[in-house]
């Protein structure tokens, strides 16, 4: 089941997380995060400039501003991202420096999207490890998300 949360001018310019907090802290009180896999999605109301009307969320600094605190302050939030509604991609553009192409889409920094990637796989393996699920085939469908294709071997060193 989809769970939308809200985010209005006010909240993301306050870099205010109480939408997101009022969904995940009844959820971690409860222990249920995991039952909330590919969950979440965001409904971003955020007003464009005049003169570029054209720009993209993760465009405007204040909304990245937002998902950048939202990244610290929860780092696995990608694990209940509902990555088949473009979530986790768009998630990613929020954290990592990209430019749009009018026929390929979004292109990430290469180097830059190596340690997204890499630093969220690590993070997600230590929360799901630390929940006693072990997730080794979620974590490399998310990072398939962005054309990674990791080996099981890298899990098998994570274990030590």
């Amino acid at each position: 089941m989809a769970i939308a949360i809200q985010l209005t001018p006010d909240q993301i310019d306050r870099l205010d997380l109480s939408p997101l907090q009022q969904v995940l802290a009844p959820l971690i009180a409860k222990q249920r995060l995991l039952d909330h896999h590919q969950a979440l999605r965001f409904l971003i109301d955020y007003p464009r400039p005049a003169d570029e009307p054209d720009l993209e969320l993760s465009e405007l600094p204040a909304v990245r501003l937002w998902f950048i605190r939202a990244d610290v302050c929860y780092p696995w939030l990608p694990y209940l991202l509902d990555w088949s509604a473009g979530e986790l991609v768009r998630y990613g553009a929020m954290l990592v420096p990209h430019e749009f192409h009018p026929q390929q889409g979004i292109i990430f920094n290469p180097q830059a999207l190596d340690i997204f990637v890499m630093a969220k796989v690590f993070t997600l393996w230590q929360w799901l490890q630390g929940q006693g699920y072990p997730a080794a085939e979620k974590i490399k469908g998310m990072a398939a998300m962005f054309g990674y294709e990791l080996d099981t071997a890298l899990f098998d060193l994570l274990e030590f």
